[in-house]
């Protein structure tokens, strides 16, 4: 007979034994302790036994095993109350509340857009049809030609300690001279027939294209250099012109093909290109017309004195603008954004008018707010999670500064005292060698061989060859691969070690015969100067986890935790953390 353990999780229940059996118990509802009054659940001890992967053996410490997840627990609880706190004060951060502001809105508009614009655009295939026969020439395939060249270079000029200008141009003159004949030789044995590869393989400069025939593929025009498109795409199919100049030297130009421009068809994936192209159109002439819409019956009320005031005279919080008597901007984000205005702008000078024009440009973020608000978007659940995880995070975010050791910077001694402790462990290179090797019984036949690997023998080969065993074990067992001195024992390892990359080894006697190994690569261990960043980083994450449990263990004194040791020991980890259990019976 066969017992399974098998998980039986539904709908966030679990099973718990009682005095009448078996009983579905919500596990959320099961509180294991409180912190500060709050409370500790075995859904949550659930939770962070699978966040750290636990797996219960039959030498697992349960009991220890509970105490320190439930440790971990009330140290989030601990937090989490702390965090709470630190959401109040932000609470009354105007800062803090305008990015969240601006991040709520940004989840608005998102949904907005969809929603007033996206959603209500409709498109039939007979639009499509009609751009495409409209506007034909964007749907045209370029001219092209299919070239190969023979590039001669123009060899840079030797002016070094020629001051006179004319000299110089004399030297640049006669360089260009020179490649130009030598180009016009090539030109002649090309049109008398010699064979074109060959002489591109011989004579191009061009390293891309001079062992493949020089060929270019497909041309476009406007791909080259005017002069050479000029040349390609005059030629007659199957001419060789040139030479033609432009800055990169002389070019040899064979032309096989010429393809005019056509039109493409209108298939499925030019369809839904031009169907994309609309849409994103459509979408920008909704969305124009409905900010249109907002600003059209938006009123505007200014601070006149703020905005005639000089700009070092305006105090940050001093209101600039209200929109519909209702959204407030403050000066802060006036002062922030003319600058940039300005130059776009081209204005010199920030008068009254001018910063009126700039805030009526920053109201849309305002309208679109108001907008969101009239149409019902801030009551959606996405924007109002997006809202509540905002304020979680940054509360979380600075509770974690407060956390840490933000002063800590690790010396030099640290650094090196950190690397000599775990060298062993963590930076020594454990399989250094890469090894391959024949086994002889022979020491005398080793020795041939070896000479014979040494006049350049193939060592594969000679494996294969010498190998003991069948061919198929031959194949695999002469690679060891990287070893350590354990696969294949210290004798061995040590007179490999001595040899560089590339060399092979004097017979090798081990309890299996004698060996000749060849080293093909040696890892080295991991210099402190390779590892330094990674050590800092241990070191300061060290010295935050020191400072994260003095505090934790400040706030634990001061805390009232109740355990309740009874449901805590009767708790049972889900079965899914546990092996499965094959037992048999008669």
């Amino acid at each position: 007979m066969k017992i399974f353990h098998a998980v039986l999780l539904c709908c966030g229940l679990a099973i718990i034994s009682c005095a009448g059996g078996y009983k579905f118990v919500d596990k959320s509802k099961v509180v294991l302790g409180r912190v500060d009054g709050r409370p500790i659940t075995a859904a949550e001890m659930d939770s962070i036994a699978g966040a750290k992967n636990v797996i219960i053996s039959d030498t697992t410490d349960v009991q220890l095993l509970k105490q320190n997840l439930l440790d971990s627990l009330i140290n989030q609880k601990l937090i989490d109350i702390r965090v709470d706190s630190v959401k109040a004060i932000l609470e009354q951060d105007r800062a803090f509340i305008e990015m969240r502001n601006s991040e709520i809105a940004n989840n608005v508009f998102r949904l907005m857009f969809d929603g007033e614009i996206t959603f209500k655009i409709q498109m039939d295939s007979s639009e499509i049809d009609s751009f495409y026969s409209q506007h034909p020439e964007q749907f045209m395939t370029p001219e092209q030609v299919r070239a190969a060249q023979i590039l001669i270079s123009i060899p840079k000029p030797e002016t070094a300690g020629v001051k006179s200008a004319k000299a110089k141009e004399k030297i640049i003159a006669a360089n260009e001279k020179e490649s130009l004949k030598r180009a016009k030789a090539i030109l002649a044995k090309a049109k008398s027939g010699e064979n074109w590869d060959s002489l591109c393989a011989k004579y191009s400069e061009d390293k891309n294209t001079n062992q493949k025939g020089g060929d270019m593929g497909l041309i476009s025009r406007g791909r080259m250099a005017a002069e050479f498109d000029s040349a390609a795409f005059s030629a007659e199919v199957g001419s060789i012109v040139g030479p033609v100049k432009t800055r990169q030297g002389f070019h040899i130009i064979k032309v096989s093909e010429h393809l005019m421009p056509t039109l493409k068809p209108l298939d499925a994936q030019l369809r839904g290109t031009i169907r994309a192209s609309l849409f994103r159109n459509h979408e920008k002439e909704k969305a124009d017309k409905f900010v249109d819409s907002l600003k059209s019956i938006a009123h505007y009320e200014f601070n006149e004195q703020v905005l005639n005031l000089p700009d070092s005279l305006v105090k940050a919080d001093e209101w600039v603008m209200v929109v519909n008597g209702k959204d407030t901007v403050f000066a802060d984000r006036l002062l922030q954004n003319l600058p940039k205005f300005m130059r776009l702008k081209k204005y010199t000078e920030a008068t009254p008018e001018i910063k009126r024009e700039l805030l009526q440009d920053m109201s849309v973020n305002n309208l679109l707010r108001a907008a969101g608000k009239d149409l019902g978007y801030y009551d959606n659940p996405k924007v109002i999670s997006a809202g509540i995880e905002f304020t979680d995070n940054e509360a979380r975010r600075k509770l974690e500064q407060i956390l840490r050791d933000t002063t800590y910077q690790p010396t030099e001694d640290e650094v090196k005292a950190y690397y000599d402790r775990y060298f062993e462990e963590r930076y020594r290179e454990k399989k250094p060698l890469k090894v391959q090797h024949i086994i002889f019984q022979d020491s005398t036949l080793a020795l041939i061989i070896r000479d014979s690997l040494l006049q350049g023998a193939d060592f594969k080969e000679m494996a294969l060859r010498y190998y003991p065993g069948e061919k198929e074990i031959r194949e695999i067992a002469f690679d060891l691969g990287y070893i350590s001195e354990q696969e294949m024992g210290p004798t061995f390892f040590e007179a490999v070690k001595q040899l560089e990359v590339g060399q092979i080894s004097l017979p090798i006697k081990t309890v299996w015969g004698y060996h000749i190994a060849k080293l093909t690569d040696k890892r080295q261990d991991k210099t402190i100067d390779q590892v330094r960043p990674g050590i800092r980083d241990a070191l300061k994450k060290n010295a935050d986890n020191a400072v994260k449990k003095r505090i934790l263990d400040q706030w634990r004194a001061s805390a009232n935790i109740v355990i309740d040791n009874r449901t805590l020991e009767k708790y049972e980890f889900p079965e899914v953390i546990k092996p499965i259990n094959l037992n048999r019976g008669g």
